[in-house]
């Protein structure tokens, strides 16, 4: 099956990424989501919450589905079950989070690349959709970054997101946009950008400045889903604290569609993130941790004429 390579994904995060932000960033013109990754061995114990998390949602395609894990057969296992309702699978070595790393997934994996090869070709040869792969530069160091990119390509990833960062720096300090440059150069499967971009300027510079195929945008997106009409136009445009709370409650409009209410958890981490910027900030913020509903935060927000 062919795989979809636009310019503009939506980044794969913990807590954020649901399907009702996913959409939404759909909406403002993002081309390709990824849903927040999901552990392989709970998918195959069948956890209804992990199903949940993964779910993909037609409004949102095209649209990967996020898997981490340390065993091949496993990570094999679990995407053959996930696939059939996503474009494609994508093998996560480089979230940072202890909890993931712990385990040695996520990023800890790059410090054993015979596990990427095993992982990668295992979960291949099992499946009919495409697989991709999104990794760091390294764990302490990016030194073996370009020879990792190239063994996650010869092991049959069709697509490669790098975040051009390492473990290590976690999401402190500058994306090293020359390593991302030097995987480029040596890969012959698409290569997405990630790391510093946040407007329209910046993405132009990093595909000026690395080559990538596309670009991911992860934290930039938080609070600014619009973010992606800027890409598509080509042009930053200034954004309201009147169109954030708009954005704001079509995001609780589209979870309540979804019937995505297990936890009002996720809703009041993304309210934090769309007043960002507003006046008497901190009170807000306030008010808002307190809330206790939906309804709580939503109330909380200021009200424009």
């Amino acid at each position: 099956m062919s795989l979809i390579t636009p310019r503009y994904f939506l980044a794969p995060m913990a807590g954020y990424t649901d399907g009702a932000f996913r959409i939404l960033c759909k909406e403002y013109g993002c081309q390709y989501t990824t849903t927040e990754f999901v552990s392989a061995e709970a998918v195959t114990r069948g956890g209804d919450k992990t199903f949940r998390l993964a779910k993909v949602f037609s409004e949102e395609r095209p649209a990967s589905i996020q898997i981490f894990g340390s065993e091949p057969a496993k990570m094999a296992q679990a995407a053959h079950i996930l696939e059939k309702q996503c474009d494609a699978i994508d093998i996560n070595f480089g979230c940072p989070a202890p909890k993931v790393t712990r385990s040695l997934g996520g990023a800890a994996l790059l410090d054993y690349p015979e596990k990427i090869k095993a992982i990668l070709e295992e979960t291949v040869s099992t499946c009919t959709k495409p697989v991709t792969a999104k990794m760091r530069l390294g764990v302490k160091n990016k030194n073996n970054a370009v020879k990792i990119a190239q063994l996650i390509e010869k092991s049959g990833a069709s697509r490669l997101t790098v975040h051009g960062r390492t473990l290590e720096q976690g999401y402190t300090g500058n994306a090293d946009w020359q390593v991302i440059a030097a995987i480029k150069k040596e890969l012959t499967i698409p290569v997405i950008g990630n790391g510093n971009v946040k407007d329209w300027e910046s993405a132009k510079a990093m595909f000026e400045q690395t080559n990538v195929d596309g670009i991911a945008i992860g934290r930039s997106a938080l609070g600014n889903p619009s973010i992606f009409q800027a890409l598509i136009n080509e042009k930053d445009i200034p954004v309201s604290l009147e169109e954030k709370i708009a954005m704001f409650l079509r995001y609780v409009e589209l979870r309540k569609t979804l019937k995505l209410w297990e936890s009002h958890g996720d809703v009041k981490a993304h309210a934090l993130q769309f007043i960002r910027g507003f006046p008497d900030a901190a009170a807000l913020r306030l008010k808002i941790s307190q809330a206790k509903s939906v309804e709580e935060i939503v109330d909380a927000l200021p009200n424009f004429p």
